[in-house]
């Protein structure tokens, strides 16, 4: 039996059209780091407890649909923040005890949301 390999850390990987549009988007827009960048060919920028590696997409590749969610205190707080930055909401708060979520949209259409618990803390 062998034993279980321990992780030192893990990321999710985008695959995104536009390498400078989406280093701007989730450094500048979302307030996010950048802990590392490639060249034109992969970035690495930190949330809260996520790693996000950004990839840029070839026109063979079709990049599996995923999202990105980043946990929030006050939701609205939130919102009104990065609407300021240029940032558009697809809806409006979803009720959904014990959360409050509402979703966006970054570069190449890759599905981000905010996420504000309130029961589980």
């Amino acid at each position: 039996m062998t034993a279980h390999p321990t992780f030192s850390e893990s990321q999710i990987t985008l695959m995104v059209p536009d390498m400078a549009e989406a280093i701007r988007f989730y450094t500048e827009s979302l307030g996010l780091h950048l802990k590392a960048q490639y060249g034109n060919e992969f970035a690495v920028v930190e949330a809260p407890g996520l790693t996000i590696g950004l990839h840029p997409q070839t026109a063979e590749s079709k990049a599996p649909s995923m999202s990105i969610g980043l946990g929030v205190e006050s939701i609205e707080s939130v919102m009104q923040s990065l609407a300021a930055r240029g940032i558009r909401f697809d809806g409006a708060i979803v009720e959904d005890p014990p959360i409050r979520v509402v979703h966006f949209k970054g570069p190449g259409a890759a599905p981000l949301y905010l996420v504000e618990q309130s029961q589980w803390r």
